[in-house]
């Protein structure tokens, strides 16, 4: 008998624990572009018009950035730490010949402070001449952001910068 009372309690915890996953929910996707000459971030560029040519310093932002800085805010249950809790990422970007480059990433270990507010970021390198969008998932919720981003085609040399054969 106390057999059964042990399983069922397992079962009622094991679905509590369940339930908590599908606790977490998207709060907000922000991006910020990295600056490369004065090593700040830009403002969150997300509902910003197009960007051309980020990574020649074109556009309004007035230098070169190439890198992108993504943070997710979620929220939950305040104090808490929802034990199967995830929230997966796919980043999609086209490039000009509509070749398709797909980055997954996943995110767990959540633990809600007293604001009930849990931050998750990550880099992108080299990210500001191909559109973007980002998806985010929980159990429960979806949300997704479009960055525009683009570049003119390049030279196979510059010659503002000496090719490698005259570097010695």
């Amino acid at each position: 008998m106390s057999g059964r009372i042990l399983a069922v309690a397992g079962a009622a915890a094991l679905m509590a624990s369940s339930a908590s996953a599908a606790d977490v929910r998207i709060a907000d996707i922000k991006a910020f572009l990295f600056l490369e000459r004065s090593g700040k971030w830009s403002a969150n560029i997300v509902g910003a018009p197009a960007f051309a040519d980020l990574a020649k310093g074109g556009g309004t932002i007035g230098e070169p950035a190439t890198g992108v800085l993504v943070d997710l805010t979620f929220s939950g249950d305040k104090n808490s730490t929802p034990k199967f809790a995830t929230a997966t990422v796919n980043i999609a970007q086209t490039g000009k010949t509509g070749q398709q480059i797909v980055t997954h990433k996943a995110f767990t270990n959540f633990i809600f402070g007293a604001d009930g507010v849990q931050h998750k970021a990550f880099f992108l390198e080299s990210a500001t001449c191909m559109p973007m969008t980002i998806d985010v998932k929980t159990p429960r919720a979806q949300k997704s952001i479009r960055l525009d981003f683009g570049c003119k085609e390049q030279a196979a040399y510059s010659p503002a910068m000496p090719s490698t054969s005259a570097i010695e």
